[in-house]
């Protein structure tokens, strides 16, 4: 199986746009040294020593389970003062710790699998999306739906190929903040993440 090359990095042209735009909030609560250069490749530094002795576990685990492949043959990750984190760009926010960091990359990174691979590629039609509601129903919200299929492969991975439940508990303690995640949540644990990635395995 091929797995891509991570590359988590920081991208000095990335950062100038963004930190002028964030540095009114972080001057408010006297955290301006978020905004740093040194702060950022700390950042960079910390999260690639975590990622290092899982990355071929989870990556590996995630392509078997779903029986895909990554597209890309190289996937660079940026590490960046954001708010949030998002999978196309990948885009990692400096907020995380670094074991918290594994459980946020995880979940990205899966994004990019579902929709990035040698099987499919989520297009503006969003064909991808019309299978997911046929699967799991066209009652959800946009962000509970795609979740659904992260939060799946989240569990398997954090139970069964990691059996550190530990993430896995405070992931959901994490969504329960936000009812979206929530919502996939509830809907994984009442359908049970072994039937959902079955049908995910045969719908691609």
């Amino acid at each position: 199986m091929k797995l891509p090359e991570i590359r988590l990095r920081s991208s000095f042209l990335l950062n100038g746009a963004v930190i002028p735009l964030l540095l009114p909030s972080l001057q408010d609560t006297g955290n301006e040294v978020a905004a740093t250069d040194e702060f950022i490749y700390e950042k960079v530094e910390s999260y690639n020593v975590a990622w290092e002795p899982y990355e071929l576990r989870i990556l590996s685990a995630m392509c078997e389970i779903l029986d895909l492949e990554f597209k890309q043959n190289m996937i660079d990750a940026y590490v960046s003062p954001f708010g949030y984190s998002f999978s196309d760009p990948m885009i990692i926010s400096t907020k995380y710790s670094a074991d918290r960091f594994i459980d946020v990359f995880t979940h990205e990174i899966t994004h990019r699998l579902l929709t990035d691979n040698t099987k499919i590629v989520s297009g503006p039609d969003r064909k991808i999306l019309k299978s997911w509601k046929s699967l799991f129903g066209d009652e959800h919200s946009f962000k509970t739906l795609v979740h659904i299929p992260v939060h799946a492969v989240l569990e398997y991975i954090f139970i069964d190929v990691l059996n550190e439940p530990e993430r896995l508990e405070r992931d959901i303690s994490f969504c329960n903040q936000h009812e979206a995640y929530a919502d996939a949540w509830k809907y994984v644990k009442e359908k049970g993440y072994k039937n959902i990635l079955e049908q995910l395995k045969n719908s691609y």
